[in-house]
């Protein structure tokens, strides 16, 4: 009963994630993604060279990234879903590494204290192991329950961000490579940690920050002091190496100016301690407090293992991964302090590196607790158990955040689906280019990379846009009203109600059009409350069939002009024109 109640701890986070992520994700890309188009398009037509590959992407080189995603993009028709499926995958790889990390460390704990009291390696230490630890436990689900946190919902949403999770998995993959006692010698072992720093590299630029927090594992590893020394300057050329090779043709879109960072040293620790609490509260100044005490916590572990480190080994891994999240995180405050800590705050496919520090704190803090004597241990034990339930409140309530924060945008994802369906028939208009309510602004900021990857993709036939499309003016059902707006000014807020009766469900946008024209200038979502209208049809799936956007006359190329108003029925191909007007 005991192994079913654990493996059901365990699978609950993992269970969560994946209907998350099965319920909200949406098939189609989102910013970033469409700059991946022309390199999809070279694959296809065989001019592909590696210098494609090799590009930087920001300041970024993403070459594993990009290497994923191309396969999963031609082994899918660039399915969306596929890339967060692997997203999900590298995340689990990591949390069963960090538990072998933990579980290599337990059980040496274990052994060493058997020793200690009087055992003889064997019956007593395998006896606890067997009988299992409930602080270890404790420590483990709390890491599992990190990892997959929903706290990190626009990662788990965004298939470009699997890059993330592949950095995280390489250097925990790493540490775990130099400190396990296994069968491979030493030279084996720093071989395979140098391949997946090197990996991690050239998926994120923080990936670099690997090779350096890497090498007290790699000082720790068994043998003579001159053989210690020879790999420590191994290790380092082969950083050195990295970097060099990474700099080549290194010409960055946007440069950091650390010297203007030093005039503001008030806002770099603001956003850098902000962006260390992200991942508990994201509030304002005291998601500062927060991560202010999380460093503090941290810098208190290194000190109190640093110092006996060589008796208290178990910890090395976990002051790595905890040493590797702050660094990467100085590493992304030197990038983005400029825009301020709300962006910290704000943008949450931060947390995923924030959480490797958390990750750490858990660990250090069973270890500092099953590390003090008996006397004051179970007082230790009380305060773990209470602030481990304090952490699992606190995810639950941010994870209530995300599921509504997401469910709040899902609408405007799903109209921008529909929206690159009919990119066809969208006008090149100002409301599309700059508009907040322009539902290709949902895609990208940048519209036009929307449009030329929308080409791209039709080149290659990996998406299927409409075409030919019937205009029915005057349908025998009632599709919805376009109320008559005010006229003589300058900009006009025009509203109506739409359906689709044949499907039995409401469209997501409403499109509107200038006089004859069978093309559309702007859009509307359709998604406020229209009790009125859910009564009159019927229906509930009507309760938020109304619809509302603000026109500028710039978005108007007459003067005095209709205005008509249409839904897009996807069973019949077909723009039904709206009544009213």
């Amino acid at each position: 009963m005991k192994k079913i109640i654990l493996c059901s701890l365990y699978l609950i986070p993992v269970v969560l994630l994946i209907g998350f992520v099965a319920h909200f994700s949406i098939n189609v890309p989102i910013d970033d993604e469409w700059r991946l188009a022309p390199l999809f398009e070279k694959i296809a037509q065989g001019n592909i060279t590696f210098n494609d590959f090799w590009a930087l992407h920001s300041n970024h080189r993403i070459v594993f990234p990009k290497i994923i995603i191309s396969l999963l993009a031609f082994a899918s028709r660039w399915n969306i879903n596929y890339p967060l499926c692997l997203s999900i995958g590298l995340a689990g790889l990591t949390f069963i590494a960090t538990y072998k990390l933990s579980s290599m460390k337990v059980t040496a704990d274990f052994g060493n204290r058997g020793h200690q009291e009087g055992g003889h390696g064997g019956t007593a230490p395998t006896k606890k192991c067997k009988n299992g630890d409930n602080l270890w436990h404790l420590a483990n689900i709390l890491t599992c329950i990190l990892v997959f946190s929903l706290v990190q919902h626009e990662n788990w949403l965004w298939g470009f961000q699997l890059a993330w999770f592949l950095v995280n998995l390489c250097f925990v993959s790493a540490v775990n490579v130099l400190v396990s006692n296994n069968k491979f010698s030493p030279k084996i072992r720093i071989s395979l940690a140098a391949v997946f720093c090197f990996i991690a590299s050239f998926s994120l630029a923080q990936g670099l920050l690997s090779w350096l927090v890497a090498i007290p594992a790699v000082m720790a590893l068994e043998g003579k002091k001159l053989h210690k020394k020879i790999r420590l300057i191994v290790w380092m050329l082969l950083f050195v190496a990295t970097c060099a090779i990474y700099s080549i043709d290194y010409h960055p879109s946007r440069k950091t100016s650390i010297i203007s960072l030093l005039n503001k040293p008030l806002v770099v620790i603001d956003y850098f301690l902000s962006l260390l609490g992200s991942p508990i509260v994201r509030s304002p100044g005291f998601s500062a407090l927060v991560g202010l005490a999380i460093f503090a916590s941290f810098i208190f572990f290194v000190w109190h293992f640093g110092r006996k480190i060589t008796e208290q080994r178990e910890a090395l891994p976990w002051l790595s991964i905890g040493l590797f999240s702050v660094l990467s995180s100085l590493f992304i405050t030197a990038g983005r302090a400029e825009f301020g800590a709300i962006q910290a705050i704000e943008s949450s496919r931060y947390t995923t590196n924030s959480i490797l520090l958390l990750i750490a704190l858990v660990q250090l803090g069973q270890l500092f607790v099953r590390g003090n004597i008996a006397t004051i241990n179970r007082h230790y034990k009380f305060i773990y158990r209470g602030l481990a339930g304090l952490l699992v409140a606190i995810i639950i309530v941010n994870s209530q955040q995300a599921i509504a924060q997401t469910s709040s945008a899902l609408l405007y994802k799903q109209g921008a689906q529909n929206c690159l369906q009919l990119i066809n028939y969208l006008e090149p208009s100002d409301f599309f280019k700059n508009s907040p309510e322009s539902c290709l602004r949902v895609l990208s900021k940048k519209t036009w990379l929307v449009r030329e990857g929308a080409a791209i993709l039709d080149r290659i036939g990996w998406r299927k846009f409409a075409k030919n499309v019937e205009f029915i003016a005057n349908p025998e059902k009632v599709y919805g009203y376009l109320d008559k707006p005010p006229t003589g000014e300058k900009s006009f807020k025009a509203a109506g109600w739409a359906v689709l009766p044949e499907n039995l469900q409401q469209p997501k946008i409403v499109l509107l059009s200038v006089g004859n024209k069978q093309a559309f200038f702007a859009n509307a979502y359709v998604n406020l409350d229209s009790p009125d209208i859910a009564k009159i049809l019927q229906s509930q799936l009507y309760n938020n069939a109304r619809w509302a956007v603000d026109v500028s006359d710039r978005d108007l190329s007459i003067a005095q002009t209709e205005i008509k108003a249409w839904v897009y029925n996807p069973v019949d191909n077909q723009f039904v024109q709206l009544r009213g007007g």
